[in-house]
């Protein structure tokens, strides 16, 4: 293991007089030309509509790296936020471009939320349709904001669109079953999913959500 370490340390220092000769290393916006002539090539029915960064730079001897994001919008209309990486590579005394790579995509809402009252009485509702007949006096609390989500299809434009609420549903067992003990509060902390349908512009829940068997005693 000594021998590794003192090899390794013995290759950085003849790699330190070629480095110190080298031309001087790519900076965000050669990247940034680069992220936009990759896309260009890979992508060229998509339209990147801004480039920001650097987030963050990675460098030594050999290699830079530089991280960014992309926002682009595709042939269909709807639009992602990607994050991607630039690398450069030290040959010789020249640094050569490596790869530009999209390590994480995030679809953007191309339709708004219900407001969080009309989120909750629709939830509410919900809930209340799906006969928890061991339960009582159900009650809806939203947790936070909801996340968007898109169906990962190859059609994006007529691709299902939910909003992910974390909710806290409270109620009153009346010992129906044997699922509760009659007058005890109980918890159900769950996600439930708001589907926007089209069509009529309206949302509903996703009903396989709705589990009755989820609810704890509160301690």
């Amino acid at each position: 293991m000594k021998h590794a370490f003192a090899i390794a340390a013995v290759s950085v220092l003849l790699l330190a007089p070629a480095a110190s000769r080298a031309q001087q290393a790519p900076g965000w916006e050669q990247a940034r030309g680069a992220i936009l002539a990759d896309y260009a090539r890979q992508q060229p029915a998509d339209k990147v509509l801004e480039v920001t960064g650097p987030e963050r730079r990675e460098a030594n001897l050999l290699a830079v790296r530089m991280y960014g994001s992309a926002l682009v919008e595709r042939a269909d209309g709807t639009r992602n936020r990607d994050r991607v990486l630039v690398e450069y590579r030290l040959v010789g005394d020249r640094w050569e471009f490596a790869r530009v790579r999209v390590y994480e995509s995030t679809a953007l809402s191309d339709v708004q939320p219900p407001a969080a009252q009309e989120a909750q009485k629709i939830l509410l509702g919900a809930w209340r349709g799906a006969k928890c007949e061991a339960f009582d006096d159900l009650k809806v609390a939203i947790d936070g904001e909801p996340r968007y989500q898109l169906e990962a299809t190859a059609d994006r434009a007529s691709a299902k669109r939910w909003y992910v609420y974390t909710v806290q549903v409270a109620a009153r067992g009346n010992g129906k079953f044997r699922l509760s003990e009659d007058g005890a509060a109980y918890v159900n902390e769950t996600q439930n999913m708001l589907l926007w349908n089209p069509a009529d512009k309206s949302w509903s829940v996703e009903a396989r959500h709705l589990r009755c068997n989820g609810f704890a005693k509160r301690k």
